[in-house]
């Protein structure tokens, strides 16, 4: 899940600077991205040349432990690696396995409950490509309750979201444009951004407070834009945001005689409201958009503004509680655009590591699939909104498919920025097995980072470049790293996960020599 991306901030920023942010919890906040760039600016892959097999395991049945030589000195030096760290009083969990026979290599504590944070979207993505399929995609559509008569729409124009994670100001442009050639020229009514394709509640539950107000932690909306943020910058001094909708207050003094640069950023719960303070000139972080369903209607009123359409009536909201959200049946297809395939949004999300990204397709596993994973409490089962029914799907997913998932395991949310995940290593490592079993096992595959090459990788394992495919995960006090290893005998699974270290120090350091080891 984010990982390594305190605050907005990346390793790069921090050499110059470092924000102090309100409440000194904030420091402690999910670092989900995982200082991870745009996977559109990396450097050519190579994934093609890593090799994962299909392997020929029965997860039906126990994974043994190798009593190899060389398999046991494995294991023992992971352990010393461990054990004669400055890390050594951290919990740590290790589960490597091979895909040519099934014999386990190491484990360490590999059947014990640990939070993974975003290795969680490994576990995701599998489930979401095999009951989805790689080319689903999503649908972002405007519906009206009456037709467009002599060029003027007498009633709201309804601009419906069902859970595409890429609409962007050019997919509103693009239902502007086709509400244009359809002669509309004006609206005598509102513009209502309608989220209420998705029940339920749209942060993770276990997420905590403080990290809403950041990028990483942005509400999983219906109708989400622009990934749900909103860029800040300075300009002589005054905070200034990418959107006129987030209102940005509180000024930025200049720093004397090259003293440490501090600034705070603080935006107030449930309010599109920032307010910036400190002392220095660099400030380049991104904050979460409340409401963005309401944000929606604002662009798309800007958006048909602009086209020449009139519209009377203002930006609006609704969603599964209110009375005013679509009803589909009694109401006329406008416009309509469709979001990239679900397999380059996954592909985005692993490199990345998007949390939005990973929400949306847990909500949309439980809206198409929640009536076939009933809840075990069937009070919940009736009041359940997608969000918790998704969670269910991806359980009764990794059931049926022999990973073995333990009564005691739980799962919370979708992209592992909650607390409340606990899973054991050898469950993602059977994960990662299934995920080599699967018809849609290379697009899985391609969209993980690769060492020293891309995503949240791009700047780690530079020793094994293009031998390691691998999701990263890190949340206060957790660090993790899962996928494939590949040396000159066999591709290795292998699960990495590092709770409780609370050292300024960084244990992914001794994460990546783990993993090299694996490699070499």
């Amino acid at each position: 899940m984010k990982t390594n991306k305190m605050t907005t901030l990346t390793k790069n920023n921090r050499r110059r600077f470092f924000i102090f942010l309100l409440f000194i919890v904030m420091f402690s906040a999910c670092r989900s991205s995982e200082q991870a760039t745009n996977s559109e600016d990396v450097l050519p892959t190579n994934e093609e040349s890593f090799t994962v097999p299909t392997p020929n395991i029965n997860l039906a049945k126990p994974l043994e432990i190798s009593n190899r030589t060389e398999d046991l000195a494995l294991a023992k030096k992971i352990d010393e690696m461990i054990e004669k760290s400055e890390f050594a009083d951290a919990r740590w969990g290790v589960f490597v396995v091979s895909l040519k026979d099934g014999r386990v290599l190491a484990a360490r504590d590999g059947q014990k409950l640990f939070t993974p944070a975003s290795v969680q979207k490994l576990l995701t993505s599998v489930v979401a490509l095999d009951k989805l399929g790689a080319d689903f995609r999503w649908k972002t559509s405007v519906f009206a309750l009456n037709k467009i008569e002599n060029g003027v729409l007498d009633g709201d124009l309804i601009l419906y979201g069902q859970g595409a994670p890429d609409l962007s100001d050019e997919g509103i442009e693009n239902l502007a444009n086709q509400l244009k050639a359809k002669g509309l020229q004006k609206v005598k009514g509102n513009i209502i951004g309608d989220e209420s394709f998705f029940t339920g509640d749209n942060f993770g539950d276990g997420w905590t407070w403080n990290e809403l107000q950041w990028y990483y932690g942005a509400e999983a909306s219906a109708l989400s834009i622009n990934r749900n943020e909103v860029k800040l910058n300075l300009q002589n001094g005054k905070p200034t945001a990418s959107t006129t909708f987030m209102q940005v207050s509180g000024e930025v003094k200049p720093n004397q005689n090259g003293e440490v640069e501090s600034i705070g950023v603080k935006r107030e719960l449930g309010e599109n409201r920032v307010y910036v303070w400190g002392e220095g000139k660099n400030l380049d972080v991104r904050v979460a958009m409340q409401n963005p369903a309401l944000w929606s209607a604002k662009i798309f009123k800007e958006a048909l503004q602009k086209k020449g359409i009139a519209v009377e009536g203002e930006a609006k909201e609704a969603n599964w509680k209110t009375e005013t959200k679509l009803d589909i049946a009694t109401s006329t297809e406008l416009a309509t655009v469709e979001s990239q395939t679900l397999a380059e949004i996954v592909r985005k999300m692993n490199k990345d590591s998007v949390n939005l990204y990973a929400e949306l397709i847990l909500r949309t596993l439980g809206k198409k699939f929640g009536d076939s994973a009933p809840d075990e409490n069937p009070k919940i089962q009736k009041t359940r909104g997608d969000d918790s029914a998704g969670t269910s799907v991806i359980k009764k997913w990794l059931t049926e498919k022999g990973v073995t998932f333990q009564e005691t395991e739980t799962i919370r949310d979708g992209s592992g920025l909650s607390r409340l995940n606990f899973v054991t290593p050898e469950t993602i490592g059977r994960a990662l097995i299934a995920a080599a079993q699967i018809k849609t096992a290379e697009t899985f595959k391609i969209s993980l980072p690769i060492a020293a090459t891309d995503g949240t990788l791009r700047g780690r394992l530079g020793s094994v470049r293009g031998k390691i495919l691998a999701k990263t995960g890190s949340i206060t006090y957790i660090n993790s790293l899962a996928g494939y290893a590949q040396n000159e005998r066999e591709t290795l699974a292998f699960v990495i996960l590092c709770n409780n270290e609370t050292r300024k120090a960084d244990s992914s350091v001794l994460i990546d020599a783990i993993a090299e080891s694996l490699a070499n």
